[in-house]
């Protein structure tokens, strides 16, 4: 799958994505543990934003200064209209770079960016990124749908997507040797609400497992 079939795949789903998607209880999770503990006006980094909500919101309307950055213009420009006080780019997690450079990002987070149109090797090369653009002792959270597999044809929503993924420990293993301390992760289950917000036919959806990682840049470095 080509970026360019990935962002087509996410037009299509577009803001029913956020209403299938909602009252995810590990996200809900995730953002408090991110409004606790960061410093105010903190600047942070959502890849994989799609609509703005419910992270971006959530974040901005904390106090703090949010970039998103997604692949699929029509999800861009919902989370624009969603939430205009945040700053929005259409790239990847994989090639981005915060324009302040290393050292620049109090936290970033991750839900569920880093499983189409991606290589198993690219996953797990992905951690040092964020890792690098942190100051010391930012927050990174990550989900993700841990089955294993590289570059997978699989049914999703009833579409054809080539997908790929790492086992939950093989995750959070990266996520470690990438250099940050892992204060927490689990997984729950998941059934998205995607037959009554019309993105797929009864049957089509499935539920999934969510793996999360709450994480912390150690604030010294070698």
């Amino acid at each position: 799958m080509t970026s360019e079939s990935a962002a087509n795949l996410f037009d299509s789903i577009g803001a029913k994505y956020e209403a299938a998607w909602s009252s995810s209880p590990g996200q809900d999770k995730s953002l408090r543990w991110l409004v606790k503990n960061l410093p105010p006006s903190a600047r942070v980094v959502d890849i994989g934003c799609g609509t703005g909500k419910p992270a971006c919101s959530t974040l901005v309307q904390a106090g703090f200064s949010v970039t998103g950055i997604d692949v699929s213009p029509v999800m861009l420009d919902t989370a624009r209209s969603q939430v205009p006080e945040a700053h929005f780019e259409i790239a990847s997690g994989l090639t981005w770079e915060p324009p302040e450079g290393d050292g620049s990002v109090d936290a970033v987070i991750v839900y569920h960016s880093l499983i189409a149109n991606i290589t198993q090797d690219e996953i797990r090369s992905f951690f040092g990124r964020p890792f690098r653009w942190m100051k010391g002792g930012g927050l990174f959270v990550f989900a993700t749908v841990p089955i294993e597999g590289n570059l997978k044809m699989i049914k999703w929503l009833g579409r054809d997507l080539v997908s790929s993924g790492l086992s939950a420990e093989e995750n959070v293993g990266c996520i470690k040797k990438a250099g940050f301390e892992v204060e927490e992760d689990w997984v729950e289950m998941f059934m998205p609400k995607a037959v009554e917000n019309g993105l797929c036919k009864e049957g089509e959806e499935n539920e999934e497992p969510h793996l999360f990682v709450l994480a912390r840049k150690p604030k010294k470095t070698l």
